[in-house]
């Protein structure tokens, strides 16, 4: 038994019956998932902002999808496949328009023009902040499926596509590289 007294795959199923016009298994689903996702849009994003808008994308693209849904892997490892693959197109286009902006300023600097501030987009946010954005993409979302969504291995191994080794080792190596990373930021 889960939160709300029914596990995921009885209100998965009931979704694919009900939906769009009875909402409240979907709703269930909605409530029991939406703060660890929220927490990990905004490891991913690092703004509260674009942390809940990628929260919103995530259940809008779920309510859309779920009648797709085919079980071959628990509904939690699917929606964190969401989750990763909605956080990681709004990074990049997060970071494709903090770059045309860095571009515009620097041009704005060349030609004495005054700069603004990018504070909103400022993507630091202390130590361990700045370490994890050293590390490789892949490292990065091995260690937010791990500490920030709280995936199990298997569940880990399912969402990344690995064996279930395989996981467990690049967590380790991720962990070491980010261990790395803090030692030479303090």
């Amino acid at each position: 038994m889960s939160l709300f007294g029914q596990p995921d795959d009885a209100l998965v199923a009931l979704c694919r019956a009900e939906l769009p016009y009875v909402t409240t298994a979907f709703e269930k689903l909605v409530r029991r998932y939406e703060p660890v996702v929220y927490r990990t849009c905004l490891r991913y994003l690092k703004s509260e902002t674009d942390a809940e808008e990628a929260t919103q994308d995530v259940f809008l693209r779920l309510f859309l999808k779920i009648g797709k849904f085919g079980g071959r892997a628990s509904f939690k490892t699917w929606l964190f496949r969401v989750v990763a693959n909605v956080c990681a197109s709004r990074y990049r286009t997060l970071r494709r328009i903090k770059d045309q902006q860095q571009t515009y300023f620097e041009h704005l600097e060349f030609t004495g023009e005054e700069s603004q501030s990018l504070d909103y987009l400022d993507l630091t946010d202390g130590p361990l902040a700045n370490a994890l954005d050293t590390l490789n993409a892949d490292d990065r979302e091995i260690l937010i499926l791990r500490h920030i969504a709280e995936l199990s291995f298997l569940e880990i191994s399912e969402v990344l596509g690995l064996k279930l080794s395989a996981s467990k080792m690049r967590l380790y190596r991720a962990e070491q590289r980010l261990k790395a990373a803090l030692t030479i930021q303090l």
